[in-house]
Protein backbone atom coordinates (compact mmCIF):
# COMPACT_ATOMS: atom_id res chain seq x y z
CA UNK A 1 0.00 0.00 0.00
CA UNK A 2 1.09 3.57 -1.10
CA UNK A 3 2.43 5.56 1.94
CA UNK A 4 0.33 8.40 0.96
CA UNK A 5 -2.89 6.18 1.90
CA UNK A 6 -1.31 5.31 5.12
CA UNK A 7 -1.00 8.74 5.80
CA UNK A 8 -4.90 9.41 4.88
CA UNK A 9 -6.43 6.10 7.12
CA UNK A 10 -3.95 8.20 10.16
CA UNK A 11 -5.16 11.44 9.12
CA UNK A 12 -8.42 9.95 9.31
CA UNK A 13 -8.32 8.35 12.31
CA UNK A 14 -6.39 11.22 14.36
CA UNK A 15 -9.93 13.09 12.93
CA UNK A 16 -12.37 10.83 14.25
CA UNK A 17 -11.07 10.92 17.61
CA UNK A 18 -10.87 14.99 17.90
CA UNK A 19 -14.40 15.90 16.03
CA UNK A 20 -15.64 12.80 14.60
CA UNK A 21 -16.20 11.89 10.68
CA UNK A 22 -18.45 12.66 8.09
CA UNK A 23 -20.30 9.67 6.37
CA UNK A 24 -17.96 10.20 3.37
CA UNK A 25 -14.95 10.46 5.28
CA UNK A 26 -15.84 7.15 7.22
CA UNK A 27 -16.70 5.46 4.43
CA UNK A 28 -13.48 6.25 2.64
CA UNK A 29 -11.53 5.04 6.06
CA UNK A 30 -13.23 1.45 5.88
CA UNK A 31 -12.58 1.69 2.43
CA UNK A 32 -8.47 2.17 3.12
CA UNK A 33 -8.89 -0.04 6.30
CA UNK A 34 -9.98 -2.91 3.73
CA UNK A 35 -7.37 -2.35 1.13
CA UNK A 36 -4.68 -2.05 4.01
CA UNK A 37 -5.76 -5.52 5.44
CA UNK A 38 -6.27 -6.92 2.17
CA UNK A 39 -2.52 -6.11 1.57
CA UNK A 40 -1.15 -7.31 5.25
CA UNK A 41 -2.82 -10.30 4.77
CA UNK A 42 -1.16 -11.03 1.51
CA UNK A 43 1.75 -10.08 2.64
CA UNK A 44 1.26 -12.65 5.67
CA UNK A 45 0.23 -15.33 3.02
CA UNK A 46 3.75 -15.10 0.89
CA UNK A 47 5.55 -15.14 3.96
CA UNK A 48 4.47 -18.38 5.19
CA UNK A 49 4.47 -19.74 1.63
CA UNK A 50 8.11 -19.02 1.53
CA UNK A 51 8.63 -20.38 5.34
CA UNK A 52 10.00 -24.07 5.57
CA UNK A 53 9.97 -25.86 8.88
CA UNK A 54 12.80 -28.51 9.84
CA UNK A 55 11.70 -30.94 11.52
CA UNK A 56 13.91 -33.60 13.52
CA UNK A 57 14.89 -35.93 10.99
CA UNK A 58 16.45 -33.14 9.01
CA UNK A 59 13.75 -32.46 6.11
CA UNK A 60 12.67 -29.53 5.05
CA UNK A 61 8.85 -29.27 4.48
CA UNK A 62 7.16 -25.92 3.09
CA UNK A 63 5.03 -24.91 6.28
CA UNK A 64 1.71 -25.35 4.69
CA UNK A 65 2.64 -28.88 4.93
CA UNK A 66 3.95 -28.99 7.93
CA UNK A 67 0.41 -27.31 8.90
CA UNK A 68 -1.59 -30.03 7.59
CA UNK A 69 0.68 -32.50 9.24
CA UNK A 70 0.86 -31.27 12.39
CA UNK A 71 -3.04 -31.01 12.68
CA UNK A 72 -3.23 -35.17 12.50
Amino acid sequence: MEKSKIDRINALAKKAKAIGLTERETAERDALRKEYLADMRAAFKQQLDSTYVQTADGAKIPYAEYAKLSKH
